[in-house]
């Protein structure tokens, strides 16, 4: 029995020339994102944001060197789990290149019958590694699949270990724990997202006596999304008095736009604007053996069975 590793995820445009298609296909799934329309005007409506919202964009990716660095990071995360595992590792997006329908046929080719697959979504979402878990199936109904790895030990070392980094350069610290947001109708509709987040933040904050608080980045269209939002988070903190923040995007494990730009720039000015004097984005190390073990881990306990 030939077994592979596939590693899944939304993905990124890593050109200019591929915001717009991934937005459109991001803003396409309604699974993900439902507007509150008719299912025939889902379409026609993810192609209006995603040229408008394209073009705001643009010099936001520009900003960090032209597109996203998501895809290249999830290959380099699958380079070394597939070193770790010994067992041939696959990556597939569901947005953007390479697309996991065409990733597939590789794995079909290649002849693995015994299947891991793992979303690099730690925290559960019905949208987020939901969707990945959805996409898989389409094509390999037997693949073994990894729901959440949000309590793993390693990944949770790992988050301890950035941390501990950052606070090393400051004296009285207080952290924020920067989660994606996400549509609030699923909260309500059940998704475990927030326990999730929540039980990642307790176990890393376990015997650490540093005062922290959750927030939610990155809403986007005419819907509400999950709150307190990360923005409105940093203003309440400055008015209260914080003067050192720590920021750790806890829903993310490499860089994208969401942690170069709009947390290194846009929160990071409403931060100097709020009156706290030193704020540390935690970088994510997404090479770190932490996460890989934690990743790897998880793929192996599928394919013992």
């Amino acid at each position: 029995m030939k077994k592979a590793n596939l590693i899944v995820y939304m993905g990124g445009p890593s050109s200019p020339e591929e915001i717009k298609p991934f937005l459109y296909r991001l803003f396409s799934d309604r699974d993900l994102i439902n507007f509150g329309v008719p299912p025939f005007l889902q379409k026609p409506l993810a192609y209006l944001i995603a040229s408008i919202r394209s073009k705001k964009i643009l010099p936001n990716y520009r900003a960090i060197g032209g597109g996203s660095p998501t895809v290249r990071y999830s290959l380099e995360i699958a380079e070394a789990v597939e070193k770790a595992t010994g067992v041939k590792t696959f990556v597939g997006m569901l947005y953007s290149q390479p697309l996991l329908e065409k990733v597939a046929e590789e794995v079909k080719n290649y002849g693995a019958t015994d299947i891991a697959a793992i979303s690099l979504y730690p925290q559960y979402s019905f949208a987020t590694a939901g969707a990945c878990i959805r996409d898989v199936k389409k094509h390999f109904q037997k693949a073994r699949t990894v729901k959440s790895w949000c309590r793993n030990p390693h990944y949770i070392k790992w988050i301890k270990n950035q941390l501990e980094k950052s606070l090393a350069k400051t004296k009285k610290p207080f952290i924020l724990f920067s989660a994606h947001s996400l549509p609030a109708y699923l909260i309500n509709q059940g998704d475990p997202y927030i326990k999730e987040v929540e039980d990642t933040v307790a176990l890393v904050m376990k015997n650490m006596d540093v005062p922290f608080t959750i927030s939610y980045q990155s809403k986007v269209g005419p819907i509400k999304w999950i709150e307190p939002t990360t923005e409105e988070t940093i203003k309440k903190l400055g008015k209260e008095g914080i003067k050192e923040l720590v920021v750790f995007p806890v829903s993310f494990i490499s860089e994208h736009i969401e942690t170069l730009f709009e947390l290194d720039v846009e929160y990071k000015g409403i931060a100097e604007k709020a009156g706290i004097e030193k704020y540390l984005r935690v970088p994510l190390n997404h090479r770190d053996e932490n996460l890989i073990s934690a990743i790897s881990e998880e793929c192996q306990k599928l394919l013992r069975g």
